[in-house]
């Protein structure tokens, strides 16, 4: 791979939603650049070779998404584009919204991974997928470049994904359980699909729904009013309905800052933008129409982003290919490879470092992409000087090891990153001062960002380097 100045990579993403499944094959170009950490491979361009059939995502019985249609499906697709398994370099397959709850989900998105090629997986929970709904709409990108602080509410069938992005970085993220197709109809107005968020407004509308029950145009509109103002709600952060209160999925937002403008993404976009006044059997259109009256009335500033219905993730792309510093810390050099680990990168004042501060922006970075600790391998990362003493680096270990109180428990690896020449400090200092005596992976001169993936090999050079390929989510914009 490092031999060549250009890599072209066929790419793969799938989508599995509340709504809707496809997948997409794109033609990912990258070019090779040279930096103090290594060799380099950006992504330059972005081929779209083929854009599959959208699908009502399959189900069992209402617990367990259909694996078997679902396989069927992305079968006869890459049949139809003329395209093997053995044809994918990269790729990622994300299952998202009420579909990310069903009993199967991670065993899915697992088994599809391993089926469909070399990918990226995660069953998004819903701060995770409101971190890549915006980044997918173009809103973190707008943010960056515009310096400006943007709400993202990204609305699909089941929940709104909601991030604050503050100059392109991703400072607060929840979820609310309001979307377009909660519930469903048939050609004659009779419920042929319920999902269980969609009884909270039962009490107030003094209804009861079932299977089969007609239902007017009236209580459509009154549905989607409810929701609207439900979720609006949320957004404002007063929340003072019941329904708001179980509707919603994660922690309040908890951000004191002004935010510039709100950013709609997702398929009941369409309708706050005025895209379509399609009526595909379910409250979408009818919830579309409420926000924009809600945003007129409370004279919010909007603006559009560059994809409304989800950029679907086309694959991992933005290979980095990067040797770590001689500064690294292996305990247990057995233990690698190891694969597709998802980066972390907690946001800590490396002029104030405490036990507390260092456990509590772990926590938060956890929280922020649906991370429950010790249930899977993550790697932890670190901008700028830590530390600076002896003192100084016990009291980082420290913090870092109180927030893996399961990880330690189940021997699992803890990788850390540094993009400085500190990795074989802390990593000793780590396993001299606290009860991490083993499976310590401390790696320095590495530059990662949160949300990307990333392979660790076995150490080379006589145990004093370690490569390590570095994966990022790439989207259609």
């Amino acid at each position: 791979m490092s031999e060549e100045h250009t890599l072209s990579l066929t790419s793969c993403g799938i989508d599995v939603g509340t709504t809707t499944s496809h997948l997409i094959f794109s033609k990912l170009k990258l070019e090779k650049i040279y930096t103090p950490q290594g060799v380099k491979f950006e992504v330059t361009e972005r081929e779209i070779l083929f854009k599959g059939k959208i699908i009502l995502t399959p189900l069992m019985d209402g617990v367990n998404i259909d694996y078997l249609k679902l396989v069927e499906f992305l079968k006869e697709e890459y049949e139809r584009a003329n395209v093997s398994i053995d044809d994918i370099d990269t790729g990622a397959v994300i299952i998202t919204g009420e579909s990310a709850k069903k009993e199967n989900a991670e065993e899915l998105v697992k088994s599809l991974a391993h089926k469909a090629g070399k990918f990226v997986c995660a069953a998004a929970g819903p701060n995770f997928e409101s971190v890549i709904a915006a980044m997918g709409s173009g809103a973190a990108l707008y943010s960056k470049e515009s310096n400006k602080t943007v709400m993202n509410i990204d609305i699909g069938g089941g929940t709104s994904n909601i991030a604050i992005v503050k100059a392109g970085e991703i400072v607060e993220a929840s979820c609310v359980n309001v979307g377009g197709r909660l519930i469903a109809f048939d050609d004659k107005n009779k419920i042929i699909r319920i999902e269980a968020p969609i009884r909270n407004l039962e009490d107030k509308m003094g209804i009861k729904f079932d299977y089969g029950l007609e239902v007017t145009e009236e209580q459509k509109r009154e549905m989607a009013k409810i929701l609207a103002e439900s979720l609006f709600e949320v957004l404002n952060q007063k929340i003072e309905s019941k329904i708001a209160e179980n509707l919603l999925m994660t922690n309040p937002i908890d951000f004191t800052e002004n935010i510039d403008e709100l950013v709609f993404s997702g398929g009941v976009a369409e309708y706050i933008y005025n895209k379509t006044d399609q009526d595909f059997g379910d409250l979408g259109k009818y919830l579309g129409e409420e926000i924009v009256k809600i945003v007129k009335a409370q004279k919010i500033q909007l603006h559009e982003p560059i994809e409304l219905i989800r950029a679907t993730v086309i694959g991992a792309g933005q290979y980095t290919l990067q040797v770590s510093g001689v500064t690294t810390h292996i305990s247990d050099p057995e233990i690698l490879p190891i694969h597709n680990i998802p980066v972390l990168e907690p946001k800590i004042d490396n002029k104030d470092i405490t036990e507390e501060s260092v456990k509590k922006a772990i926590l938060k970075s956890f929280n922020l992409f649906d991370v429950k600790e010790g249930e899977g391998t993550i790697a932890l990362s670190f901008k700028g000087a830590i530390g600076g003493s002896y003192a100084g680096l016990t009291t980082f270990a420290k913090g870092v090891v109180s927030a893996i109180p399961n990880t330690i428990r189940k021997k699992q690896p803890i990788i850390m990153i540094f993009d400085r020449d500190i990795g074989n400090s802390v990593g000793n200092v780590m396993k001299r001062e606290t009860e991490a005596k083993e499976n310590i992976i401390s790696v320095d001169e590495i530059n990662v960002k949160e949300g990307d993936f990333i392979d660790v090999d076995k150490p080379k050079a006589g145990g004093q380097v370690v490569p390590v390929v570095v994966k990022s989510l790439v989207f259609s914009n």
